[in-house]
């Protein structure tokens, strides 16, 4: 007997109620764009597409629980190159709906190629933030010729084990709700803050109203298949990073991963693209679009 396919959110009026949330946070998106909900293997997959549509593509994919809205003050530095297209990562909160159960990593390539086909993108760069960023990895390794350059900002596992209050964080109890209500507004690159309750109110909800996420765990990858990455690799790790020593993961991760590009975010926590987009975005554009002008 198939096992019933986790529910996303608690309840149906939890998830209007995040859903309110997410919509106010769209609202305040900088640049023009459109909702996209690509038919995938596992579910329908809802896509933020901002950015010249015959430009290069680069697929954004958020930490846990964060949605395709973490990207909100990165969009408009990055949809001035590129055809972005910001995800909501099966299983996990936001408005894509899993139509079944994740099991293991391989679940997940397929899935982010298949929306890869759906959107028609032959190969793209990715940017990922924390399991996001085990995503982009993982991507690298087992679909290596869909994947043109990858971004890391705070990975999940990838190089370096996660404690354990990673995974108590990651089925969505105390610690994380509470980091989220401690959170200041973010500020975007040009100083304006997001409104009140805007992205920290979404996490909130996130926190309050979402169930178990269905998602693959992330591991630390093996030597062997580090070694087997083709794509260009840019790591970045906040100063504030709790999970993990940034400075100690970044020499680590370069002695795994030859030809590595690294650099650690000052003044910036796990989510530093939203923490600090002014550096991340400065990284982010120098790394993905070398012909441009230092």
């Amino acid at each position: 007997m198939a096992k019933a396919i986790p529910a996303v959110f608690k309840s149906d009026e939890g998830r209007a109620r995040y859903l309110a949330a997410y919509d106010a946070v769209l609202c305040e998106w900088p640049v023009a764009f459109e909702e996209l909900d690509i038919l995938t293997p596992l579910g329908t997959t809802h896509v933020i597409a901002s950015g010249p549509p015959d430009a290069p593509a680069i697929l954004l994919l958020p930490s846990l629980a964060a949605s395709a809205m973490l990207w909100q003050p990165n969009v408009a530095a990055l949809s001035a190159y590129f055809r972005v297209y910001a995800v909501d990562v099966i299983g996990q909160v936001g408005k894509s709906i899993p139509s079944k159960r994740i099991r293991h990593r391989h679940e997940m390539a397929n899935w982010l190629s298949a929306l890869m086909d759906g959107l028609s993108i032959a190969r793209a760069s990715l940017v990922g933030a924390s399991y996001g960023g085990f995503l982009a990895m993982n991507q690298a390794i087992l679909t290596p010729e869909r994947v043109e350059r990858i971004v890391l900002i705070g990975p999940a596992a990838t190089f370096v084990r996660l404690p354990l209050k990673f995974y108590y964080a990651m089925m969505i109890k105390g610690p994380l709700r509470k980091l989220f209500r401690r959170r200041p507004p973010a500020q975007l690159p040009s100083g304006r803050k997001l409104s009140p309750g805007g992205f920290g109110g979404l996490m909130a909800a996130a926190m309050m109203e979402s169930a178990r996420p269905n998602l693959a765990p992330a591991i630390v990858f093996g030597k062997r298949e580090l070694r087997s990455v083709q794509a260009q690799t840019l790591l970045l790790i906040g100063e504030k990073e709790v999970l993990y020593d940034a400075f100690a993961t970044l020499a680590k991760a370069k002695a795994k991963l030859s030809g590595l590009q690294g650099a650690v975010v000052p003044n910036a926590d796990h989510l530093a693209a939203l923490s600090n987009p002014t550096f991340v975005n400065e990284k982010l554009l120098k790394f993905l679009t070398p012909s441009l002008p230092s």
